[in-house]
């Protein structure tokens, strides 16, 4: 299932999973990240769970000799940092299959916390109170040092069960639960559309809750890819009118 092009001990890492939601929120995020990061592209993940995707190159500090697939591996060493760039829903009946072993590889390899981003509805936002931005860590999570950033006033605690538009992310908390690895899930209610906005603000969050760690002094936010230019394709030609 993993394909990586070298061995990396991942005791104590961070790894950061998007499930595939609404407008795509997470996936987004994701990219920003690994844009402004510079994050290395270190393997890639095959099953039968994954429909198969292979385009042009998602960033350009990876150079112009690779290709983009469906699931890829991005690592910063200095920042024990690994996360998973997903770019389609997993197939239905092999779902649960694909979690647990992903789920048994962050077990295996001793990841000291998960990260799983993802979004819902906007109409299943019901309190107009609060912000958009919610969270559900599980008993392990709440127990670490890193829990101290759930408590902000930007977020607040899910309360109502299924993660409507979420993906797998309640799935794969489930599995990780199960293992005894600290996770949480993070999100954000949006609307289908251009989520570009959103997605860099749930960058901006998920720096947030993981206590500054991803910006630099030097980073005073984060960056578009290059490839979020073809989001919506081109122009229409004007010669139609």
């Amino acid at each position: 299932m993993f394909s990586l092009k070298e061995e990396i001990d991942f005791t104590d890492f961070t790894f950061i999973v998007p499930s595939v939601s609404v407008g795509n929120v997470p996936q987004l995020a994701v990219d920003a990240v690994i844009e402004t990061l510079q994050l290395e592209p270190i393997g890639m993940l095959w099953s039968p769970a994954l429909i198969p995707i292979v385009g042009a190159p998602a960033f350009e500090h990876t150079g112009s000799d690779t290709i983009t697939t469906t699931a890829e591996l991005y690592v910063s060493k200095a920042e024990k940092l690994l996360v998973l760039q997903i770019r389609a829903p997993l197939v239905g009946p092999l779902r649960q299959s694909f979690l647990d072993q992903l789920s048994d590889f962050v077990r295996d390899r001793k990841f000291s916390r998960v990260i799983v981003l993802a979004s819902s509805f906007s109409h299943e936002k019901f309190d107009i109170r609060t912000g958009p931005f919610r969270y559900v860590a599980n008993e392990q999570y709440e127990q670490t040092p890193d829990a101290t950033h759930l408590q902000d006033a930007r977020w607040s605690k899910h309360a109502g069960g299924v993660i409507h538009g979420g993906g797998f992310a309640s799935k794969l908390l489930e599995a990780l639960t199960v293992r005894s690895v600290p996770a949480v899930v993070f999100f954000m209610y949006v609307s289908e559309g251009d989520n570009t906005a959103e997605g860099l603000m749930l960058a901006r969050m998920l720096n947030a809750i993981t206590g500054e760690r991803l910006l630099s002094p030097a980073k005073t936010d984060f960056r578009w890819p290059s490839s979020w230019k073809h989001l919506f394709g081109s122009a229409h030609p004007k010669a139609l009118y």
